[in-house]
């Protein structure tokens, strides 16, 4: 044990948060975590930093040169520190999400794996000792570990460091599951666990270790900036636009200030505490009371959060339900296809016949059947069953082509060059890291990129997608087929029509855009020409199994023989009774083949389940008058026309009047947005 945890004895009025989960109202506990605002701490185990040792391998060259002096060190440790609590009186606080750096150090006086900010710190086994030790006497307090930078791990190294993780925590390790959204307080008392660990290091381990959930699931915006009203400026755009997406991922709102060398500088003998983290603390815990509704917020974070008591001002809140994410569960038992006779509790259980086994207890599939990696100038393919729903890894590709032919559960591209991707449907998210130069195409349901530069996307995306530190990104409407592709889209549980391909969100916006939505074009696309014989793969408009969108600004003038002037038209898509769902979007989808291939331009399209009284009378019972699943298609054409192929089509399409256009469009879409961000 460390001198600092052996001398720190726990102080009675700092223990308000020391069973705060276990006794919030039985309803709360029911929620999904998701949905739950969660006090944090920033790089949580940084209260006892060492400056009898070099430099932490965190910081560059420069600062570590420098850093040979300790006089140098005890400087850079003034500035270094974020926490004064310890990890236990941190846990008694409140504190139940911990954002970690660890590394193997440089320095070969130091053994173990440590925690680090620009100097090195305790050892984390020992740290985690603490954490299960305060579980242990806590049965119904839970845990997110936030391992989020590591440095210096091989895979050896990374292996052995899973392997203790386990050892300490056993059975209170939350298994996997594929919808984070299941997973509350309530199922993890009921399942026993106690701990959710995140890891960075995406790597084929993860095929093996089921409670490791990878850095799909969470999102924390990083402001990077020194003055709180830059931040408060920086957290108001993330969390408005985090809200406006689908919230099936944890979102850490950082409300913390980057102190910059200038800075350090102008005052020498001041320390991030003094200087930056008490107003920055003052300003969030002020920030946050303005919201008329604070239900936006998830897991939220602050350095020295021992000041102004920031988790007990957390904690009441949630305590007086102010932070639970009211309109998300009101809308859930009118947009999910939940059945009457189920009770409400079960729809956030985790099922225990899906929940996966620990290392122990499960036998262990062959993980190198599911990645690509170190390939160079090749042409590698997956065709359809040779994945079948499971997670797939792409690493250190170069100059390749790449097909993955089946039906995905998620997908990580890392550290890639020069490559030529294809990946069919995927459940989850498509993540692309650190990669240049790179033609990618994919249907998915969550799309992000981070550090990436020159990347040509051909996308089809449910939500919104996310870039963040990444440049000269192009996203494209994707046009595709090949052989099984309708069935694949079935099984990854998509539909062809909700489809945010062009409504790109950048976390890290510059005065010049980061990406750009063009159209769909070829010709500056390398081995093109090699992959089209392939595995009868195609990238025609004519052919493709999913509708070819047309960017909204050049959806004007006139047709491509320019013989129809072109006006913006809602069609009203509803499914006749008792008609199957394939044979429903397989209808549309002929249809909109159709008006296309005689010049319409398809802009938007959206998908959504309407139930009687969901919708105002005066509303849409013009058009409908029936409940059911409706699909409208927003598209720029000549109105006879439209109408003409209408009447040949079917009697369950409508088009709106043009007086009718904008209301309808705003009101519909608004319906359609919050059916996908909570379904």
């Amino acid at each position: 044990m460390s001198m600092n945890e052996k001398s720190s004895k726990i102080d009675v009025s700092q223990c308000s948060g020391e069973y705060w989960m276990s006794n919030l109202p039985e309803e709360v506990t029911r929620k999904p975590l998701v949905c739950l605002a969660i006090p944090g701490s920033h790089d949580s185990f940084t209260h006892l930093l060492f400056d009898k040792y070099p430099v932490a391998n965190d910081e560059g060259r420069f600062i570590r040169e420098i850093g040979r002096f300790r006089l140098v060190r005890r400087f850079i440790r003034r500035w270094a520190i974020t926490q004064r609590f310890s990890v236990t009186k941190q846990l008694y606080a409140g504190v139940r999400y911990f954002d970690i750096r660890l590394t193997i150090p440089l320095s070969t006086k130091l053994n173990g794996v440590r925690v680090l900010h620009a100097l090195y710190g305790d050892c984390i086994e020992q740290l985690l000792l603490y954490i299960n030790i305060f579980l242990d006497a806590h049965p119904r307090e839970i845990v997110i570990l936030d391992f989020n930078h590591l440095y210096n791990f091989n895979s050896n190294e990374y292996i052995k460091f899973l392997e203790m993780v386990e050892n300490v925590f056993g059975r209170k390790l939350c298994l996997r599951g594929k919808d984070i959204t299941k997973i509350s307080l309530a199922s993890m008392w009921q399942l026993g666990y106690q701990v959710i660990t995140i890891s960075a290091a995406e790597t084929t381990t993860h095929q093996s270790t089921s409670w490791i959930w990878d850095s799909s699931c969470i999102i924390s915006p990083y402001a990077n900036v020194d003055r709180n009203d830059k931040l408060v400026k920086f957290l108001n755009r993330t969390l408005r636009d985090h809200r406006q997406g689908p919230r099936n991922v944890f979102f850490v709102t950082q409300a913390i200030l980057t102190v910059k060398w200038y800075g350090i500088l102008m005052h020498p003998f001041s320390t991030l505490e003094e200087r930056y983290a008490l107003k920055c603390t003052e300003k969030t815990i002020s920030w946050i009371t303005t919201f008329d509704e604070p239900s936006y917020f998830n897991i939220i974070i602050c350095d020295f959060i021992n000041h102004l008591d920031f988790c007990k001002k957390i904690i009441s809140l949630v305590q007086h339900h102010r932070f639970i994410n009211l309109p998300f569960l009101m809308l859930l038992r009118s947009c999910c296809p939940i059945s009457k006779r189920s009770k409400r509790e079960e729809q956030y259980h985790i099922k225990n016949d899906s929940c996966g086994n620990y290392s122990w207890d499960k036998e262990k599939s062959d993980p190198e059947q599911y990645r690509f990696v170190d390939l160079c100038d090749e042409i590698a393919i997956k065709s359809n069953g040779h994945i079948a729903g499971e997670q797939f890894i792409i690493e250190r590709c170069k100059e390749c082509c790449i097909l993955l032919l089946d039906h995905l559960a998620a997908v990580n591209i890392d550290d890639c060059e020069e490559c030529f991707i294809v990946i069919g449907p995927c459940k989850g998210s498509v993540f692309i890291r650190d990669c240049k130069n790179i033609a990618l195409f994919t249907i998915c349901q969550q799309f992000r990129s981070r550090d990436c530069s020159n990347i040509d996307v051909f996308l089809f995306c449910t939500t919104k997608p996310i870039i963040e530190s990444s440049k000269l990104m192009r996203f494209r409407s994707l046009a595709l087929s090949y052989d099984k592709l309708e069935e694949h889209i079935t099984k990854a549980s998509l539909s062809p029509f909700t489809n945010n391909w062009s409504n790109v969100h950048d976390f890290t916006p510059e005065d010049v855009s980061n990406f750009e939505i063009c159209c769909t074009e070829y010709d500056q696309i390398k081995k093109m020409d090699i992959v089209k014989d392939i595995e009868n793969i195609q990238f025609i408009r004519e052919q493709s199994v999913l509708p070819l969108y047309t960017i909204a600004n050049n959806a004007i003038g006139k047709d491509f023989d320019n013989s129809l002037v072109l006006q913006k038209m809602l069609i009203l898509c509803m499914e006749r009774a008792n008609e199957a769902l394939l044979s429903f979007y397989d209808r549309i989808l002929k249809f909109l083949r159709k008006i296309l291939a005689q010049g319409a331009q398809l802009i938007t399209t959206k998908d959504m389940i309407i139930r009687k009284k969901e919708l105002p009378s005066s509303f849409i019972s013009k058009y409908i008058k029936s409940s059911g699943r409706l699909v409208t298609l927003e598209i720029a054409w000549n109105e006879e026309e439209v109408k003409r192929n209408i009447r040949m089509a079917s009697d369950t399409m409508k088009v709106v009047e043009d007086r009718d256009f904008e209301h309808y469009r705003a009101n519909l879409y608004r319906f359609a947005q919050m059916q996908t961000e909570i379904c």
